[in-house]
């Protein structure tokens, strides 16, 4: 939460966001073909871009010649990707409730740690179970984390970087919690002729036995646990924790 009581989410992927993710771009094709290669996606899938953002991947998969759509909360974020791709499919709704009918898709996305935003492992299950309801039998999930043991011993140090007429100050830690530890991270943005804009992201670390268990209690099977896009089996020597699961 931040001071006023707000879910920190929902104030922290505004219109500056993509001033401050430019490196973002530089992954796109590399997650996108990530998601295709290791939930094995024939041609003409119908992928959910859940925590879509601006619409990088969902582009990307429209490309490659998916049908996609793409779910996010934040309406600048949501603009810009009906700016960028106007015949896309965009939809501003909240992951504990997503508004589409039960197998709608046959894979579902979290790319780039969206998941684990929500205070208790409950609201996170509550997700799950949402993915779960809107996939086909025998549809795919790709969820994407920060590996914590990794994260652990190679904590970003404090850094300052200018990104075009901008600066952007980042911090980071480990925070202990009732449900455990997250990983979060605060910036400050100062841009010439504008007050200084502070920001602050949290998300729940799961160790991969916990994000197995929460899988196989929302009703998901076949799980499979990764630590890069290229497939590698999941390690603490690598830095993401990928798992895909299917629906029963």
């Amino acid at each position: 939460m931040t001071a006023d009581g707000t879910p920190w989410f929902a104030s922290a992927f505004d219109a500056h966001y993509p001033l401050m993710q430019t490196y973002e771009e530089a992954w796109t094709e590399v997650q996108a073909a990530s998601v295709e290669a290791l939930l094995d996606l024939p041609p003409g899938t119908r992928i959910l871009d859940l925590c879509c953002g601006y619409g990088r991947h969902s582009q990307a998969w429209r490309e490659g010649g998916h049908w996609t759509a793409g779910l996010d909360l934040s309406p600048p974020l949501l603009r810009r990707a009906r700016a960028q791709a106007p015949s896309g499919r965009w939809v501003r709704g909240d992951m504990r409730r997503l508004p589409f009918r039960a197998g709608a898709f046959d894979a579902a996305a979290l790319i780039f740690t969206s998941f684990g935003y929500f205070e208790t492992r409950a609201e996170d299950e509550s997700t799950l179970r949402e993915i779960r309801r809107v996939l086909r039998p025998g549809g795919g999930l790709y969820l994407e984390m920060k590996n914590p043991d990794h994260l652990r011993r190679h904590l970003p140090p404090d850094s300052t970087v200018a990104i075009r007429q901008a600066q952007v100050t980042e911090s980071s830690r480990i925070a202990p919690s009732p449900e455990g530890d997250r990983y979060e991270i605060r910036r400050l943005l100062r841009q010439p002729g504008q007050p200084e804009r502070r920001y602050l992201y949290s998300m729940r670390l799961y160790r991969p036995e916990e994000i197995q268990e929460s899988l196989r209690e929302t009703g998901f099977g076949d799980m499979a646990l990764f630590g890069d896009y290229q497939g590698s089996p999941a390690s603490p020597a690598l830095p993401r924790l990928i798992a895909t699961a299917r629906t029963h």
